[in-house]
């Protein structure tokens, strides 16, 4: 097994590379980017992923592979948040968990602990060593675009206590955890996945409403920090740069003002805040590296990781990356990797895949946390749970695609835009003296939602509004009489929003964040 001492250049710089890859199998490229190129880890997507079976045999042998090469076990990494943000589906065969901000409705520390127990247990027995979560950012903005529900909630107090819960319990099994997105990303209009986002937060406000969860999960001994494609025009300037490629925050915010001394890793290195911004792929690798970080994070494309490769090696070379940089992030990858047991890697084993993923148990866990985390917000008309005879239709937002067949009730389909006739459509089913349920998603995003809904309050039918995304929706329409929260659309959270409409379930939850109407 190689060690630092006996790393060359190439070798080094492999390891501080984790890449994603197209398809369900090891193609020769990915074979190349392990043998040649030495990459220290993998990213699964939701492409990579067809059954547990298949996916505990896909990273055995890509372990397998990295042994073969004398390399070091790879992290096998994956954002499985919960909630939203899940690669690994029920539809699949895994086992769902509700998101962050439902946890945080639950108001129950139990509740996350269990929750991520379930996650990390399945990850653990797949030999996934790494997971992208516990998302920390504090969400303060209702515009929020990319945060929302991933947050565990407005309180950062509230979420540094969730956070720390989470990150003990995921490592706790052996699972990596990696707490993000530093410094911030709870106050943004904008989706880093397409634009590059501005925060106007001066450096007292950092730390009021950013820092303190990732202050805590520095505490807990998190094993990463990842930085998220973000400017903070007032504590990052003179350089002024996205938060991944900027020293000033890796030296001053991370290292300094926080002691933290795990891994500093990349968020996805293409994605539009930077590639938008003048920062190609290649560029921003060279950049992220020299200016602190440890984990060089890479979507699909091997042309793009061989060009990032080459690049960071030529900086290297030309003394534009010290190779005292380089040293030390290899240094602080093989220290977490031997901390979870990563060097010298256990294979999966088929048959506890098959006892644990999916299992009957955590589905049933699932499902029970979900319903103690919806929310009923508003029952002043007394519309719920609703009666047996009562004729309830069902307007349904795409997310929430399946809810009227869930509860046995007439469906209207509606479009996450709608158009004017489809307003019409839904207005004209609904005169009827139905009781009529609309789900919508981001409504207070999205003025066709918030239309409809306002038309259907203006016509006075007996009217249930349920958000099944972000809680905020309440926002474009606070004349709403009966409004519940659930914070997601997954399968358990579906299936306990259907116990909840019709009484075989109590929603239990409570706001996490400030709507102030």
């Amino acid at each position: 097994m190689i060690n630092l001492d006996g790393m060359n250049l190439d070798q080094k710089i492999g390891q501080v590379m984790v890449i994603g890859f197209d398809g369900v199998e090891i193609s020769p490229e990915l074979e190349e980017m392990i043998h040649r190129y030495h990459i220290g880890g993998i990213v699964y997507f939701a492409r990579n992923v067809q059954s547990p079976g298949q996916l505990g045999e896909l990273t055995n042998q890509l372990q397998i592979r990295a042994t073969a090469a004398g390399l070091p076990g790879l992290w096998i990494s994956i954002d499985q948040e919960g909630g939203r943000v899940a690669r690994l589906t029920e539809k699949q065969g895994f086992t769902e968990i509700p998101g962050a901000m439902a946890i945080g409705a639950t108001g129950s520390l139990d509740t996350a602990r269990e929750a991520t127990e379930i996650l990390g247990m399945e990850l653990k027995v797949l030999g996934i060593n790494m997971d992208y979560a516990p998302c920390v950012d504090v969400n303060i903005n209702p515009a929020n675009p990319v945060i929302g529900i991933r947050s565990y909630g407005s309180d950062p107090q509230q979420v540094g206590v969730f956070g720390e819960k989470i990150i003990h319990t995921l490592q706790g099994l052996g699972v990596a955890a990696v707490a993000k997105h530093f410094p911030g990303h709870g106050d943004t209009g904008v989706d880093s996945h397409t634009s590059l986002p501005s925060i106007e937060h001066d450096l007292k406000q950092v730390e009021m409403f950013d820092l303190p969860p990732f202050q805590v999960g520095a505490l807990a001994g998190v094993a990463g920090v990842m930085i998220g494609h973000l400017t903070f025009p007032g504590i990052n300037q003179p350089d002024g740069l996205p938060a991944t490629l900027s020293t000033q925050i890796y030296d001053n915010l991370l290292r300094k003002r926080l002691a933290y001394k795990g891994l500093a890793i990349t968020d996805c290195l293409d994605m539009g805040a930077l590639t938008t911004s003048g920062f190609s792929t290649p560029l921003a690798a060279a950049m992220a590296l020299q200016a602190g970080a440890d984990v060089l994070l890479f979507n699909r494309d091997h042309e793009v990781h061989r060009a990032a490769f080459q690049l960071i090696r030529d900086w290297v070379m030309d003394g534009k990356i010290p190779p005292s940089r380089l040293e030390e992030a290899v240094r602080r990858n093989l220290s977490a990797k031997a901390l979870f047991g990563v060097l010298e890697p256990k294979l999966t084993d088929p048959i506890e895949i098959r006892r644990i993923v999916g299992s009957e148990m955590h589905r049933d866990a699932s499902r029970r946390m979900a319903g103690q985390a919806i929310t009923v917000v508003k029952n002043k008309g007394n519309l719920l749970p609703l009666c047996r005879s009562e004729r309830v239709l069902v307007i349904e937002h795409p997310a929430a695609e399946g809810l009227g067949k869930m509860i046995g009730a007439e469906t209207l389909k509606i479009s996450d835009k709608p158009a004017r006739n489809e307003n019409n459509f839904a207005l004209s089913a609904a005169a009827d003296g139905k009781v009529v349920i609309v789900t919508t998603a981001d409504a207070n995003r999205i003025p066709q939602q918030a239309e409809l809904v306002r038309n259907l309050v203006s016509e006075q039918v007996p009217l249930i509004v349920i958000a099944v995304r972000n809680p905020y929706d309440l926002l474009a329409f606070p004349e709403v009489q009966t409004y519940i929260v659930t914070y997601g659309s997954n399968p358990p959270t579906m299936d306990a929003l259907a116990a909840v409409l019709t009484g075989k379930m109590t929603a239990q939850g409570k706001l996490p964040v400030d709507i102030s109407l």
